[in-house]
């Protein structure tokens, strides 16, 4: 993950709160957000932890 961008971090702060408060939809979407918003010149990986597809 990209530590130095704000809306990174703006966004797995979100995604960690979802996931504590079990709405682990809200969570992928905010994985997905973090993985596309317009900021990123490159594709960020997945975290590992997901599930096995």
């Amino acid at each position: 993950m990209n530590d130095q961008c704000p809306s990174c971090r703006h966004y797995r702060a979100l995604r960690e709160q979802a996931k504590q408060a079990g709405d682990y939809s809200k969570a992928t979407d905010y994985e997905v957000l973090r993985r596309r918003h317009p900021t990123h010149a490159v594709h960020v990986p997945r975290q590992s932890g997901g599930r096995p597809a």
